[in-house]
């Protein structure tokens, strides 16, 4: 007898890995279908991406040859994907099992959840007040001789200039705003440049750039910048080994203290940046990694863009480079129980996941296993 099957139950199961071996092969057909009646390919980035998420989820893992072409069939089967991802609205790979159902041995390893951060940040004003933006209601936040600082609806901080003749006279008044561990923040410069800050992250910049010959901003910890165009005032962002100078560009830099590496990530414009005593020009798509020396790299714009699109994302990382970014997301304390195993992960994960779930979606991977303590997580 022939069975009906409706298609949002289908997808529905599929989704929640419910579904019999005969309804997954009803349901990835529809899109592979669909694929070879249209023009629809993935290109080579996302391909590379979506075959390493999918090599990672196997139990078994060997080196393969460096691969030269990509096979038709592999081409479908990644765009099968992607399309499902898109159909079904919000697979990942290593999707987590809500908290409540984790294995009995995760159980007695995660003692407790820790939520994920939020917009938390501090400003501090050139006379040393401080200000906590995640506890300032909507509305006027300070003023400094012409400049009015508010908090937006949205919880932005934006920089009005109210009194423009009072400020080219003026000493720049410099301020500070600083998100803490499990924190991010996103601000308007009174140039209208808007700044995402990430976790554990502080900018120190002129509440007003008027009468200065350029927009030099100093940061620690990494930002997401969309400088204003101004071609006699170049915007500079000044990090402890390295300054970025610009028009008008878009452009991400993490610089945190102790990291392994800076990374300047250009995504549109253009950007000349001083290392070393020495100039590097960068183009859309090219990341500049800096750590013993200065190197050009092709960057994976989507990973690196992550963080501020509410996601995490692992290619190929450690689990070293992994807690250091979780540890700043949810503000926790990180310790190793034994020798670390150096195998690399590949994962999507939305920000907004809390912790267990996060972790409980690493464990898949059966490298490596969790217990929290409060906000002490040890790996094992």
């Amino acid at each position: 007898m022939k069975q009906d099957y409706l298609p949002e139950d289908l997808l529905y199961k599929y989704k929640t890995g419910t579904c019999t071996e005969e309804e997954r092969a009803i349901v990835e057909s529809w899109h592979i279908k669909e694929l070879q009646q249209s023009s629809f390919m993935p290109d080579e980035a996302e391909l590379d991406r979506v075959g390493k998420a999918i090599w990672a989820a196997l139990p078994v893992h060997e080196e393969l040859p460096t691969r030269k072409t990509i096979p038709l069939w592999l081409r479908y089967c990644a765009a099968a994907s992607i399309a499902l991802i898109l159909a079904i609205g919000g697979w990942y790979f290593f999707n987590p099992k809500p908290a409540a159902e984790k294995t009995e041995s995760q159980a007695s390893r995660y003692k407790n959840d820790v939520a994920p951060g939020g917009n938390k940040a501090v400003l501090t004003l050139a006379d040393g007040s401080e200000i906590s933006l995640d506890d300032a209601v909507k509305g006027k936040v300070a003023s400094q001789g012409g400049i009015v600082i508010r908090k937006t609806a949205e919880g932005k901080l934006v920089y009005d200039v109210l009194k423009q003749d009072q400020l080219s006279a003026a000493a720049p008044r410099y301020n500070t705003i600083a998100t803490p561990r499990g924190g991010q923040y996103q601000l308007n410069l009174p140039d209208g440049t808007k700044v995402w800050l990430n976790a554990a992250t502080s900018l120190r910049f002129p509440a007003s750039f008027a009468g200065l010959a350029d927009r030099k901003v100093e940061l620690s910890g990494e930002a997401y910048f969309e400088v204003a165009k101004n071609k006699t005032h170049p915007f500079i962002v000044k990090t402890s080994g390295q300054e970025v100078l610009v028009l008008g560009t878009h452009f991400n830099v993490e610089a945190y203290p102790g990291g392994s590496a800076d990374k300047t990530t250009l995504m549109e414009g253009s950007i000349k940046l001083k290392y070393n005593a020495k100039d590097y020009l960068l183009k859309p798509g090219q990341q500049a990694v800096l750590a013993a020396g200065a190197n050009i790299e092709t960057a994976d714009t989507e990973a690196v863009m992550a963080w501020k699109n509410g996601n995490f994302i692992f290619v190929d990382s450690n689990i070293k480079s992994i807690m250091e970014v979780l540890q700043r997301w949810y503000d926790i304390d990180v310790a190793y129980e034994d020798s670390v195993n150096q195998v690399g992960f590949n994962a999507e994960i939305s920000r907004e996941r809390s912790l267990i779930q996060v972790l409980a979606a690493l464990e898949k991977s059966g490298n490596v296993k969790f217990k929290i303590e409060g906000r002490r997580v040890t790996v094992m």
